[in-house]
């Protein structure tokens, strides 16, 4: 069988460089699930200080189903403004839901905030999501 050349066109959004979940996505889902649980729930605790210097928790909106999607993401701050590099993306689906921007909520370093959110695909198919940081109330 010939070697695919990533990036691809993904059919359904052809402006995307980043191809469809591909086979073998079962371990890394299962994967996900029981580790982002884990650091999940220890966001969410008074230890959050142990990792939320770089770690954080961000919901999403499913743009067809409207359920909301909550887990870990890695992040770097500049000001109020939040940059998310997504590791592997042709293997992740959130990110996808903000390709024309949506409003996200964030567990920030112990505290609830919203943003404004956006995904960007650049031309070697990496993802990255810019979040603007709402005031805080």
């Amino acid at each position: 069988m010939a070697a695919t050349p990533w990036p691809q066109r993904n059919p359904r959004h052809p402006e995307s460089l980043v191809a469809d979940v591909p086979a073998g996505h079962a371990p890394f889902a299962l994967w996900n699930r029981s580790g982002n649980r884990v650091v999940a729930v220890l966001l969410r605790s008074p230890l959050h200080p142990l990792v939320s210097r770089h770690l954080a928790l961000i919901s999403v909106t499913g743009r067809r189903t409207g359920a909301q999607h909550t887990f870990p993401v890695g992040y770097q701050e500049t000001n109020e403004a939040l940059t998310i590099a997504v590791m592997w993306p042709q293997r992740k689906l959130w990110w996808r839901n903000l390709r024309d921007g949506a409003t996200v909520r964030l567990r920030l370093r112990g505290v609830d905030r919203t943003g404004q959110a956006r995904a960007r695909v650049d031309d070697r198919g990496g993802v990255t999501v810019e979040v603007l940081l709402d005031p805080r109330t």
